[in-house]
């Protein structure tokens, strides 16, 4: 039985808390999780995507964006907690040179998430004023956040690449978008 991540209980860990030993009928979650998962990534990395374009939604709108992937980056976060605790947790033992460096490069993903977003909340003109706080204007903040968000985007991008193999696993099992197969009809 696999963990499905904090907060997300299924029939298995039922089980276990009610003393039955016999878990091998239930389903799987991994499939419909996986699903959930990529639709959760593509809709980030869409909202993402409008985020990172302030001439076309304008700043008020950019702003706001920008505080709404927070909680769907914790979300992404949540939905892969169960790799990152393990990851960590082997990071200076039997671990591929692969999943090293994913795990590296994630952290550094995020560490440069967070400086996006808090130099943006610091230059904010929306955000900070429409809760009652003065911004800080200053040209270092401005540059810090185009700075961190170019990064951030060319990380993202190689992020992609990494699970890219992963992205058209899930792509493939996902309903409505596998290829279908013809059959060919009997006369």
């Amino acid at each position: 039985m696999r963990w499905a991540g904090p907060g997300l209980f299924t029939f298995g860990h039922l089980d276990l808390l009610l003393g039955r030993t016999s878990l091998m009928a239930a389903p799987d979650p991994a499939p419909a999780r996986d699903s959930f998962t990529l639709r959760w990534d593509v809709l980030m990395f869409g909202i993402y995507v409008f985020a990172v374009m302030p001439h076309a939604t304008g700043i008020q709108a950019h702003e706001w964006i920008g505080v709404a992937l927070v909680p769907i980056l914790v979300g992404h976060l949540l939905l892969n907690w169960n790799w990152i605790v393990t990851t960590t947790r082997r990071m200076f033992s039997a671990l591929s040179g692969e999943v090293r460096f994913n795990h590296i490069w994630d952290a550094l993903l995020f560490v440069m998430f967070v400086l996006a977003t808090a130099s943006g909340l610091l230059i904010s003109r929306f955000v900070l004023p429409t809760l009652g706080i003065a911004p800080m204007g200053d040209g270092f903040w401005r540059f810090v956040h185009t700075v961190s968000v170019t990064v951030l985007t060319m990380m993202l991008g190689i992020h992609i690449a990494l699970h890219l193999r992963w992205v058209l696993t899930r792509l493939k099992k996902a309903p409505g978008l596998a290829p279908k197969t013809s059959r060919k009809e009997e006369p």
